[in-house]
Parts: structure tokens; sequence; C-alpha cells
């Protein structure tokens, strides 16, 4: 799993954040994806495709997640090394895996997070 960038108009009213991941299947049999998840009880994430998907061997399967802040007291402002957990299952077995996906997204991710929660509050 790489992360391949924040998605097109990364932040969405509401405090909802779009970012690209490639998952790859580099040798054996096709890998279903069962989950995608992230550990901060403040943020909520989504998948499209939703899971279950299957990535075929040897091919890459972009999946684009959305995070929704739930919790700007609690959300991770400077995430260092956020992580997804993944369930993936083939023929021989299913495992859960954690994925850091680098300095990049935790950039991506951190700025998201603060431009939300440190924004001024709407007027009604």
């Amino acid at each position: 799993m790489t992360y391949a960038g924040a998605g097109p108009a990364a932040v969405h009213p509401g405090g909802s954040f779009r970012f690209s991941l490639g998952i790859t299947a580099v040798a054996g049999p096709p890998v279903t994806v069962e989950s995608i998840r992230q550990p901060s009880a403040a943020l909520h994430l989504t998948a499209s495709p939703n899971p279950p998907f299957t990535v075929k061997t040897g091919s890459t399967r972009t999946a684009v997640i959305t995070i929704h802040v739930d919790d700007c007291e609690k959300a991770p402002r400077n995430a260092g090394l956020p992580f997804l957990d993944v369930t993936l299952r083939n023929a021989r077995a299913k495992q859960d895996q954690s994925f850091i996906l680098g300095d990049r997204y935790a950039r991506d991710l951190s700025r998201a997070v603060a431009d939300y929660c440190e924004r001024p509050p709407r007027l009604s």
C-alpha cells in the first residue's frame, strides 16, 4: 500500500479530507481488501471502493479514503507516523496489517486536520 496524494479538492466542507492510495498485489493469488481503518477515535474513515474489493496479482488498484473529523479536541494535529490498519485476505490466509504511509501522508493529514479544526467558527 502506498500513498498517492491528496484527492481532488482534498478538504471538503464539514471536515472531510480525501486521500488516494495505491494497493498492489505483487505476487501470489489475488488479494481481497476486507477493511481499511485508522486508529483515532476522533476521526472516521470510509473508502471508495467500499471494501471488500479485490486486487489482481500484478496490478495496482486505486482506493480513495475519506477521513472525517468527529472531534477536533481529540484529533491528531501533528501525526508523526500515522498508519492505517488493513485486513487482507487471499486463498491461503487472512491478515491484519498496519501500513505507515510516510512523511507526505503525515504532513497532508496533519495539515488538513489543523486547517479544519483551527479555522474560525462559521456564523449562522
